[in-house]
Order: structure tokens, then C-alpha cells, then sequence
């Protein structure tokens, strides 16, 4: 079974154009080896669409605040995003909340994807009986220990539909020295970021930019940033995430003024 991650290309249905813009900063549209998984057992999982398409995944993590990555906004106006949290089906159309503000840091970089995270202010909270906020965690992942990644991304690089349930995968944390070694020549990895992968076996892709990333006490360590085009699950091609304890300074002062 295979799964997704990263923002949607211009597959054939429920496509953002913009997203197929950057589609060189991203990978082939799949999340390796994961399963499928329910709202019921991760209700901080939402969905963020622009004009109407499943644009990426984010995490609530106030009632009135989503974390997401930032290069799932590529320029957007708060007008063009809603978001749909307590669902576990992407056909599930309920608990639609429109977007007031976008708050971006001002270190991240297109380019680079440093600092690639980012908050949406919902115009009204998201208070749905299975939606819930998760925790942000306190520490970076430990290299070793296994993150579990979620999103609504193709489930086999043959599909030109996405699924229509959440799936989740587990994958593990390596070394960042490890990890800049691989993407020597490709991309920097900074002290923003961390890799995650079983090579091989799991990994993370194109389709859910933005989508959380959970460590095995249930706190928000990760938002789904990007990797190396059409090698997922590469021995050399790790999946990149937002490291979100190094970010917290901006996360939570951002919280503490719109959330």
C-alpha cells in the first residue's frame, strides 16, 4: 500500500495549477508504503483547499489556527483557502471554515524552503466534535526514533485520482549530518529542517505539503516539506520535514497574537 505527501501537482483531478508550477521542487506524487487511517484517531488533521481543490494538508493546533507549510500559500490570498478539519474522507464536505489572515516567517525562502511553515487564522474556530488541537513538541525528533506522517496523497504512482481516505505512514528519523550528505549538491539541509524515511519501504512525497508529522507521545514535531523529485523512498532521497521545536520562537509568539 502507498500513500502521499507534498502540495498536489496537476494530476487530473482536484489540482491546484499553481502547485504543478514548482513541481521541480517536489517529488513524484506518492507516500510510500503507509495504510489507511481515520480522523477519529488524529483530529488535529484538516485539509486546505484553494477555489475549491485540495490544495495540502495542516495540523490544527488552536481552534482558530492551522499550521501548514508555507509553499502550499505560493502567494495566495486568505480568500482563495478553506479548511475542512474532523473528516477523514476528502468527499466529506462538512465543517468548512474560510481562512482570515496567512502569517508567514519572514526567513522563509521559496528557494530554499528554509522556515517553510506557516499559520492560517480561521475566521471562525474549529470546533467540530472530532476536530481537536494537537501540542507542538518541545524537542526536535531524536534520530532513531520513528515520526508518523499523514495526508490525503496518491496511493500509487499509476493513479490519476487521490484517494478518498486519510492515510498515514510511519517512517524514521536519521542523523542530519546523514542527510546533508545525501542532498549534498541538491539542497541545503538547515538546522530548520530534519529527514525521515525507511528506505526502501516508506516514505514521504508529493500531494500533502503541510501535513503533520507526530512523534510517538502524540506532539507535532514536523510539517511535511519537500524532497528529491521522483526518488521517493530512495536510499538517497529522504523525505525533508519542517522541524517544528526549532521554529517554535515564531510558531507560538504567532499563536499567542492571532490564535
Amino acid at each position: 500500500m502507498q500513500v502521499v505527501l507534498l502540495p498536489l501537482m496537476m494530476w487530473m483531478i482536484w489540482i491546484s495549477e499553481s502547485a504543478a508550477e514548482e513541481l521541480d521542487l517536489r517529488r513524484s506524487p506518492r507516500v510510500v508504503g503507509g495504510h489507511p487511517s481515520d480522523v477519529w484517531n488524529q483530529p488535529h488533521v484538516v485539509n486546505i483547499r484553494r477555489r475549491g481543490n485540495f490544495e495540502c494538508g495542516g495540523s490544527l493546533v488552536t481552534p482558530r489556527c492551522v499550521l501548514t507549510a508555507a509553499h502550499c500559500l505560493k502567494e495566495g490570498q486568505p480568500s482563495d483557502f478553506v479548511v475542512r478539519g474532523g473528516v477523514t474522507y476528502l468527499r466529506d464536505m462538512s465543517n468548512a471554515r474560510y481562512v482570515r489572515k496567512i502569517l508567514l516567517p519572514a526567513a522563509y525562502s521559496r528557494t530554499t524552503l528554509d522556515h517553510d511553515v506557516a499559520l492560517l487564522q480561521l475566521q471562525h474556530p474549529l470546533q467540530a466534535s472530532v476536530a481537536r488541537p494537537i501540542s507542538l513538541a518541545l524537542n526536535s525528533p531524536r534520530p532513531g526514533s520513528f515520526v508518523r506522517v499523514s495526508g490525503w496523497g496518491l496511493t500509487d504512482d499509476r493513479s490519476t485520482s487521490l484517494p478518498n481516505q486519510l492515510h498515514s505512514v510511519h517512517v524514521q528519523v536519521m542523523p542530519q549530518w546523514e542527510c546533508r550528505d545525501l542532498y549534498r549538491g541538491y539542497r541545503n539541509i538547515t538546522d530548520s529542517m530534519f529527514c525521515a524515511s525507511v528506505p526502501g519501504l516508506k516514505d514521504a512525497c508529493a500531494a500533502d505539503s503541510g501535513g503533520p508529522v507526530v512523534n510517538a507521545h502524540g506532539f507535532l514535531v514536523g510539517v511535511v516539506s519537500w524532497g528529491r523529485a521522483n526518488r521517493c523512498a530512495a536510499a538517497d532521497s529522504p523525505g525533508v520535514y519542517s522541524d517544528v521545536s526549532y521554529l517554535s520562537d515564531w510558531i507560538i509568539d504567532n499563536m499567542r497574537r492571532y490564535c
